[in-house]
């Protein structure tokens, strides 16, 4: 039996884990579920760079159908600015409807880093990814409560 949407959205908060670093919330009668992977700045003897990387899914919901359709977006930004005064700025944004998966990591050093929320370290950057651990607790919670994936072209 399909939970009642209402019910469905009041339950939403129990996914959240305080040792994830992602979290879900509802919007309307959707559901977000965000990951601000990284937000660093980096400061190497002869550059500055900043990078920040997001990515999140968005559940619509049919409550006639009891059934739902993610969407997801990922953006991926950075700015460098070296000892010369050249500045150079670059991003990505990124959308997706359908099954997909990511993962990938990242490992920078060298320089004085610094993550949103943390001190300055000189250890090196490290930060990774993979979007299956936000997506499998959430498509696996819609599933519990008897709500089933919308198929697309492709079945």
């Amino acid at each position: 039996m399909t939970t009642p949407l209402k019910e469905l959205l009041a339950k939403v908060p129990t996914l959240n884990d305080p040792s994830q670093p992602f979290r879900y919330e509802v919007k309307g009668d959707s559901i977000v579920a965000k990951w601000d992977i990284v937000s660093a700045k980096s400061l190497y003897p002869t550059a500055f760079e900043s990078i920040d990387k997001k990515f999140q899914v968005t559940i619509d919901l049919d409550e006639r159908k009891g059934t739902w359709k993610p969407k997801e977006k990922s953006s991926e930004s950075g700015s460098r600015v070296d000892s010369d005064g050249t500045i150079s700025f670059g991003g990505s944004v990124g959308g997706f409807s359908g099954k997909s998966s990511s993962k990938g990591a990242s490992f920078e050093f060298g320089g004085i880093s610094k993550k949103k929320g943390e001190d300055a370290t000189l250890a090196p950057l490290v930060y990774s990814w993979d979007t299956a651990k936000i997506k499998k607790p959430l498509f696996d919670f819609l599933e519990a409560n008897g709500w089933k994936r919308k198929k697309g072209l492709f079945g």
